[in-house]
């Protein structure tokens, strides 16, 4: 679903690169390079999460996930980590306002 999520969005990379290509007149290459492109942030975003969930499973396994108290300080630091994601999206966005 990661993959998929972040794939369903519009590269402006890869619309720079199909624009160029179809301006000097290699179209084709230009498709070819959009895929590796897509391949590439494909294998990456992939890992990355499975990365992220081979780590989680892992803290749980060292701190003893059957304990209430572990689980509940990992519920947090999840909320945390959430809270933080949401801060800093709503900085970006109201410094880009303060732009206008």
């Amino acid at each position: 679903m990661t993959v998929f999520a972040a794939g369903s969005r519009p590269c402006s990379g890869a619309i720079l690169v199909l624009v160029f290509s179809l301006a000097q007149g290699i179209y084709w290459a230009g498709i070819v390079a959009t895929v590796a492109m897509s391949l590439g942030t494909a294998i990456t975003t992939g890992a990355l999460a499975s990365v992220a969930v081979l780590s989680k499973h892992l803290a749980l396994k060292i701190a003893g996930a059957d304990n209430r108290r572990t689980e509940l300080m990992m519920r947090g630091l999840e909320c945390l980590a959430a809270l933080l994601v949401l801060i800093v999206g709503f900085g970006l966005f109201f410094g880009m306002m303060t732009e206008i």
